[in-house]
Protein backbone atom coordinates (compact mmCIF):
# COMPACT_ATOMS: atom_id res chain seq x y z
CA UNK A 1 0.00 0.00 0.00
CA UNK A 2 1.37 3.62 -0.56
CA UNK A 3 -0.49 6.18 0.87
CA UNK A 4 -2.57 3.68 2.48
CA UNK A 5 -4.11 3.19 -1.02
CA UNK A 6 -4.67 -0.48 -2.48
CA UNK A 7 -2.39 -0.99 -5.36
CA UNK A 8 -5.01 -0.73 -8.53
CA UNK A 9 -7.51 -0.02 -6.04
CA UNK A 10 -10.56 2.06 -8.20
CA UNK A 11 -13.46 4.00 -6.73
CA UNK A 12 -16.79 2.11 -7.15
CA UNK A 13 -18.59 4.80 -7.70
CA UNK A 14 -17.88 8.26 -10.03
CA UNK A 15 -17.57 11.46 -9.01
CA UNK A 16 -21.10 12.82 -9.04
CA UNK A 17 -22.29 9.60 -7.08
CA UNK A 18 -19.42 10.00 -4.80
CA UNK A 19 -21.05 14.06 -4.31
CA UNK A 20 -24.52 12.56 -4.05
CA UNK A 21 -23.62 9.71 -1.49
CA UNK A 22 -21.61 11.84 0.80
CA UNK A 23 -24.77 14.77 0.99
CA UNK A 24 -27.21 11.56 1.60
CA UNK A 25 -24.92 10.33 4.44
CA UNK A 26 -23.95 13.22 6.30
CA UNK A 27 -27.78 14.98 5.76
CA UNK A 28 -28.84 11.58 7.46
CA UNK A 29 -26.58 11.44 10.05
CA UNK A 30 -27.31 14.86 11.15
CA UNK A 31 -31.15 14.59 11.02
CA UNK A 32 -31.13 11.47 12.75
CA UNK A 33 -29.36 12.42 15.84
CA UNK A 34 -31.50 15.48 16.08
CA UNK A 35 -33.88 13.57 16.39
CA UNK A 36 -33.27 10.93 18.40
CA UNK A 37 -31.57 12.78 20.94
CA UNK A 38 -34.07 15.80 20.91
CA UNK A 39 -31.27 18.40 19.55
CA UNK A 40 -31.55 22.05 18.19
CA UNK A 41 -28.91 22.90 15.68
CA UNK A 42 -26.81 25.44 16.33
CA UNK A 43 -23.99 27.33 14.08
CA UNK A 44 -20.54 27.14 16.08
CA UNK A 45 -18.04 29.88 16.22
CA UNK A 46 -15.62 30.14 14.18
CA UNK A 47 -13.16 32.18 16.11
CA UNK A 48 -12.95 32.88 19.57
CA UNK A 49 -11.82 35.64 22.32
CA UNK A 50 -8.52 33.66 23.18
CA UNK A 51 -8.40 35.15 26.51
CA UNK A 52 -11.78 32.86 27.60
CA UNK A 53 -9.47 29.57 26.36
CA UNK A 54 -12.48 27.98 24.96
CA UNK A 55 -10.17 25.88 22.45
CA UNK A 56 -9.34 22.49 23.89
CA UNK A 57 -5.29 22.64 23.40
CA UNK A 58 -4.74 18.81 24.03
CA UNK A 59 -1.94 19.45 26.71
CA UNK A 60 -0.75 22.14 24.74
CA UNK A 61 -0.01 19.71 22.55
CA UNK A 62 -2.14 21.20 19.63
CA UNK A 63 -0.85 24.95 19.06
CA UNK A 64 -3.00 27.76 18.66
CA UNK A 65 -4.16 29.70 15.50
CA UNK A 66 -4.76 33.44 16.50
CA UNK A 67 -4.59 36.98 14.98
CA UNK A 68 -4.64 40.08 16.50
CA UNK A 69 -7.74 42.36 16.29
CA UNK A 70 -7.54 45.48 14.98
CA UNK A 71 -10.71 47.39 16.25
CA UNK A 72 -10.19 46.67 20.00
CA UNK A 73 -6.82 45.55 19.92
CA UNK A 74 -7.21 42.32 20.84
CA UNK A 75 -6.86 38.39 20.34
CA UNK A 76 -8.73 36.78 18.54
CA UNK A 77 -8.48 32.87 18.16
CA UNK A 78 -9.27 29.86 15.45
CA UNK A 79 -11.53 27.23 17.13
CA UNK A 80 -10.27 24.12 16.73
CA UNK A 81 -12.29 21.99 18.92
CA UNK A 82 -15.94 23.55 19.84
CA UNK A 83 -16.54 21.15 23.10
CA UNK A 84 -15.94 23.75 25.82
CA UNK A 85 -17.55 26.42 23.05
CA UNK A 86 -20.82 24.19 22.92
CA UNK A 87 -21.29 23.55 27.09
CA UNK A 88 -20.71 27.49 27.38
CA UNK A 89 -23.55 28.31 24.55
CA UNK A 90 -26.00 26.00 26.66
CA UNK A 91 -24.61 27.73 29.94
CA UNK A 92 -25.02 31.49 28.12
CA UNK A 93 -28.79 30.72 26.10
CA UNK A 94 -30.11 29.40 29.25
CA UNK A 95 -30.52 25.93 28.73
CA UNK A 96 -32.23 24.09 31.33
CA UNK A 97 -34.44 20.90 29.53
CA UNK A 98 -32.65 17.87 30.74
CA UNK A 99 -31.82 15.28 28.25
CA UNK A 100 -32.27 17.76 25.23
CA UNK A 101 -29.20 19.80 23.90
CA UNK A 102 -27.73 20.89 20.59
CA UNK A 103 -26.23 19.64 17.56
CA UNK A 104 -23.15 21.67 15.62
CA UNK A 105 -22.01 20.71 12.04
CA UNK A 106 -18.26 21.49 12.85
CA UNK A 107 -15.05 21.58 10.77
CA UNK A 108 -12.29 20.70 13.14
CA UNK A 109 -8.70 21.46 12.71
CA UNK A 110 -5.45 19.57 13.60
CA UNK A 111 -2.78 21.65 12.33
CA UNK A 112 0.21 18.86 13.61
CA UNK A 113 -1.97 15.88 12.88
CA UNK A 114 -0.12 12.60 11.14
CA UNK A 115 -1.53 12.47 7.65
CA UNK A 116 -2.47 9.18 7.08
CA UNK A 117 -5.40 8.26 4.65
CA UNK A 118 -8.03 8.30 7.66
CA UNK A 119 -6.83 11.50 8.87
CA UNK A 120 -6.48 14.96 7.81
CA UNK A 121 -5.49 18.45 9.29
CA UNK A 122 -8.94 19.15 8.79
CA UNK A 123 -11.74 17.33 9.28
CA UNK A 124 -15.89 17.02 9.92
CA UNK A 125 -17.60 16.59 13.34
CA UNK A 126 -21.19 16.65 13.89
CA UNK A 127 -20.69 17.76 17.89
CA UNK A 128 -23.32 17.26 20.61
CA UNK A 129 -24.19 18.45 23.85
CA UNK A 130 -26.87 17.25 25.68
CA UNK A 131 -27.83 18.30 29.40
CA UNK A 132 -28.24 15.50 31.86
CA UNK A 133 -28.90 15.60 36.04
CA UNK A 134 -26.29 13.26 37.35
CA UNK A 135 -23.25 10.84 36.19
CA UNK A 136 -24.24 7.61 35.03
CA UNK A 137 -22.01 5.26 32.91
CA UNK A 138 -25.19 3.57 31.54
CA UNK A 139 -26.05 6.50 30.24
CA UNK A 140 -22.96 6.91 28.21
CA UNK A 141 -23.26 3.40 27.02
CA UNK A 142 -26.93 4.19 25.91
CA UNK A 143 -25.28 7.46 23.84
CA UNK A 144 -22.96 5.33 22.43
CA UNK A 145 -25.46 2.42 20.87
CA UNK A 146 -27.91 5.08 19.87
CA UNK A 147 -25.17 6.94 17.64
CA UNK A 148 -23.99 3.45 16.46
CA UNK A 149 -27.43 2.13 15.70
CA UNK A 150 -27.95 5.16 13.38
CA UNK A 151 -24.97 4.58 11.39
CA UNK A 152 -25.83 1.18 10.42
CA UNK A 153 -29.18 1.89 9.37
CA UNK A 154 -28.14 4.83 7.03
CA UNK A 155 -25.17 2.37 6.16
CA UNK A 156 -28.24 0.28 5.36
CA UNK A 157 -30.46 2.95 3.33
CA UNK A 158 -26.97 4.01 1.66
CA UNK A 159 -25.92 0.50 0.12
CA UNK A 160 -29.45 -0.26 -1.06
CA UNK A 161 -29.41 3.34 -2.95
CA UNK A 162 -26.07 2.16 -4.31
CA UNK A 163 -26.06 -1.32 -5.69
CA UNK A 164 -22.27 -1.12 -6.64
CA UNK A 165 -21.45 -0.95 -2.90
CA UNK A 166 -21.77 -4.20 -0.39
CA UNK A 167 -24.16 -3.95 2.96
CA UNK A 168 -23.03 -4.02 6.73
CA UNK A 169 -19.83 -1.78 6.32
CA UNK A 170 -19.82 -1.62 10.60
CA UNK A 171 -20.97 -4.94 11.77
CA UNK A 172 -24.09 -6.12 13.20
CA UNK A 173 -23.08 -6.20 17.02
CA UNK A 174 -21.21 -3.29 19.09
CA UNK A 175 -18.53 -4.52 22.24
CA UNK A 176 -17.58 -2.91 25.41
CA UNK A 177 -13.82 -3.41 25.81
CA UNK A 178 -12.09 -2.16 28.56
CA UNK A 179 -7.73 -0.70 27.88
CA UNK A 180 -6.99 -3.46 30.51
CA UNK A 181 -8.87 -6.28 28.85
CA UNK A 182 -7.04 -5.09 25.90
CA UNK A 183 -3.79 -5.21 27.61
CA UNK A 184 -4.14 -8.73 28.78
CA UNK A 185 -5.31 -9.33 25.53
CA UNK A 186 -2.56 -8.59 23.89
CA UNK A 187 0.51 -8.10 26.45
CA UNK A 188 3.11 -7.65 23.92
CA UNK A 189 1.66 -5.45 21.28
CA UNK A 190 1.61 -1.28 21.38
CA UNK A 191 -1.89 0.37 22.20
CA UNK A 192 -2.42 0.76 18.47
CA UNK A 193 -1.29 -2.37 17.99
CA UNK A 194 -3.82 -4.12 20.39
CA UNK A 195 -6.77 -2.04 18.90
CA UNK A 196 -6.31 -3.18 15.32
CA UNK A 197 -5.77 -6.47 16.17
CA UNK A 198 -8.97 -6.64 18.55
CA UNK A 199 -10.53 -4.37 15.84
CA UNK A 200 -10.07 -6.92 13.32
CA UNK A 201 -10.91 -10.04 15.45
CA UNK A 202 -14.45 -8.61 17.13
CA UNK A 203 -15.31 -6.03 14.20
CA UNK A 204 -17.14 -2.58 16.16
CA UNK A 205 -16.02 -1.97 19.69
CA UNK A 206 -16.03 0.65 21.80
CA UNK A 207 -13.14 1.31 24.13
CA UNK A 208 -13.18 2.91 27.61
CA UNK A 209 -11.59 3.04 30.98
CA UNK A 210 -8.30 4.17 28.89
CA UNK A 211 -7.42 8.04 28.75
CA UNK A 212 -5.50 7.91 32.45
CA UNK A 213 -3.42 5.20 30.92
CA UNK A 214 -1.93 6.90 28.34
CA UNK A 215 -0.47 9.92 29.66
CA UNK A 216 2.76 10.99 28.63
CA UNK A 217 2.76 8.31 25.85
CA UNK A 218 4.51 9.05 22.95
CA UNK A 219 2.57 8.70 19.36
CA UNK A 220 -1.11 9.08 21.26
CA UNK A 221 -3.39 11.71 21.65
CA UNK A 222 -3.42 13.89 24.65
CA UNK A 223 -6.53 15.05 27.25
CA UNK A 224 -6.77 18.36 28.97
CA UNK A 225 -7.95 18.59 32.39
CA UNK A 226 -11.19 20.89 31.45
CA UNK A 227 -12.92 19.18 28.99
CA UNK A 228 -13.88 15.42 29.62
CA UNK A 229 -14.20 13.30 32.23
CA UNK A 230 -11.62 10.58 31.81
CA UNK A 231 -13.28 7.54 33.95
CA UNK A 232 -16.59 7.88 31.51
CA UNK A 233 -14.90 9.00 27.74
CA UNK A 234 -15.50 6.02 25.46
CA UNK A 235 -14.31 6.27 21.69
CA UNK A 236 -16.15 4.44 18.87
CA UNK A 237 -14.07 2.11 16.74
CA UNK A 238 -15.12 -0.18 13.74
CA UNK A 239 -12.88 -2.32 11.67
CA UNK A 240 -12.31 -0.93 8.28
CA UNK A 241 -11.53 -4.05 5.91
CA UNK A 242 -10.91 -1.26 2.69
CA UNK A 243 -8.47 0.21 4.90
CA UNK A 244 -7.27 -2.80 6.56
CA UNK A 245 -7.44 -0.98 9.93
CA UNK A 246 -9.22 -0.14 12.69
CA UNK A 247 -10.52 3.59 12.74
CA UNK A 248 -12.50 6.02 15.15
CA UNK A 249 -15.60 7.06 14.28
CA UNK A 250 -16.46 8.87 17.58
CA UNK A 251 -16.36 9.69 20.66
CA UNK A 252 -18.67 10.11 24.02
CA UNK A 253 -18.28 11.16 27.21
CA UNK A 254 -19.41 13.73 30.39
CA UNK A 255 -18.04 17.35 30.39
CA UNK A 256 -15.98 17.42 33.74
CA UNK A 257 -17.34 18.92 36.65
CA UNK A 258 -16.17 20.57 39.47
CA UNK A 259 -14.86 17.84 41.37
CA UNK A 260 -13.36 15.45 38.76
CA UNK A 261 -11.77 18.55 37.00
CA UNK A 262 -10.20 19.27 40.45
CA UNK A 263 -8.77 15.56 40.44
CA UNK A 264 -7.62 15.49 36.98
CA UNK A 265 -5.76 18.73 37.00
CA UNK A 266 -3.84 17.57 40.39
CA UNK A 267 -2.51 14.78 37.77
CA UNK A 268 -1.66 16.80 35.05
CA UNK A 269 -1.28 20.11 36.52
CA UNK A 270 -2.31 22.48 33.67
CA UNK A 271 -1.99 25.30 35.74
CA UNK A 272 -1.36 27.89 33.25
CA UNK A 273 -5.22 27.83 32.61
CA UNK A 274 -6.51 27.84 36.22
CA UNK A 275 -7.14 31.94 36.21
CA UNK A 276 -9.22 31.80 32.72
CA UNK A 277 -12.25 32.20 32.33
CA UNK A 278 -13.74 28.91 31.31
CA UNK A 279 -12.50 27.45 34.74
CA UNK A 280 -13.59 29.78 36.72
CA UNK A 281 -17.16 29.01 35.57
CA UNK A 282 -16.07 25.44 35.38
CA UNK A 283 -14.42 26.09 39.28
CA UNK A 284 -17.65 27.94 40.27
CA UNK A 285 -20.23 25.21 39.03
CA UNK A 286 -21.95 27.15 36.99
CA UNK A 287 -21.45 25.42 33.83
CA UNK A 288 -24.44 22.59 33.12
CA UNK A 289 -23.20 18.73 33.25
CA UNK A 290 -23.49 17.46 29.94
CA UNK A 291 -22.89 14.45 27.78
CA UNK A 292 -20.00 15.51 25.03
CA UNK A 293 -20.11 13.43 21.98
CA UNK A 294 -18.43 14.08 18.28
CA UNK A 295 -19.19 12.19 15.20
CA UNK A 296 -16.43 11.96 12.60
CA UNK A 297 -18.26 12.28 9.56
CA UNK A 298 -15.71 11.94 6.68
CA UNK A 299 -14.34 8.31 8.48
CA UNK A 300 -18.02 7.21 8.11
CA UNK A 301 -18.74 8.26 5.07
CA UNK A 302 -15.52 6.83 3.65
CA UNK A 303 -16.50 3.30 5.41
CA UNK A 304 -20.34 3.15 3.73
CA UNK A 305 -18.84 4.60 0.02
CA UNK A 306 -16.15 2.27 0.01
CA UNK A 307 -13.01 4.92 -0.34
CA UNK A 308 -9.26 4.15 0.77
CA UNK A 309 -8.37 7.56 1.30
CA UNK A 310 -10.04 10.50 3.41
CA UNK A 311 -9.00 12.99 0.46
CA UNK A 312 -11.87 11.25 -1.49
CA UNK A 313 -14.82 12.50 0.24
CA UNK A 314 -13.08 15.83 2.37
CA UNK A 315 -11.27 18.97 1.21
CA UNK A 316 -7.72 19.75 2.83
CA UNK A 317 -4.18 20.98 2.61
CA UNK A 318 -2.37 17.35 0.73
CA UNK A 319 1.06 16.86 -0.13
CA UNK A 320 1.84 17.39 -4.11
CA UNK A 321 3.76 13.85 -4.09
CA UNK A 322 0.32 12.63 -3.15
CA UNK A 323 -2.13 14.47 -5.89
CA UNK A 324 0.71 13.51 -8.59
CA UNK A 325 0.38 9.81 -6.85
CA UNK A 326 -3.49 9.93 -7.32
CA UNK A 327 -3.70 11.50 -10.94
CA UNK A 328 -1.60 8.61 -12.36
CA UNK A 329 -3.92 6.38 -10.78
CA UNK A 330 -7.08 8.35 -11.05
CA UNK A 331 -8.01 8.54 -7.63
CA UNK A 332 -10.35 11.48 -7.91
CA UNK A 333 -8.91 14.08 -4.58
CA UNK A 334 -11.10 16.91 -3.04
Amino acid sequence: MKYGITLGYVSKLNSFETVKGIELIKNKIKSQLKKNFGLIEVSSAVVTDKNLWLNDDAQQTRRPIDFDISFNNSYGEVLQSNNKWRRNFLLEAEFEEKDKGIITDFFAIERDAEMTNTSSITFHELGMEILKSNYSIEEVNSCVTDIFKIINDIDNEVSEKFKKLTKKHFGNTLIFVTYKKLKELYPLLTFKERINKFGKDNGAFVLQEFVSQLFNQNNVGQFSSDVFDFSTYSKIYFYNTNCEKAVSIGYVSYSVDREKFKAQNSILKENQKTQTEYQNKLKSDLLPLTITSGIYVDRIVMAILEKQHIGEVTSSVWDQKFLNYCNTNNIKIF
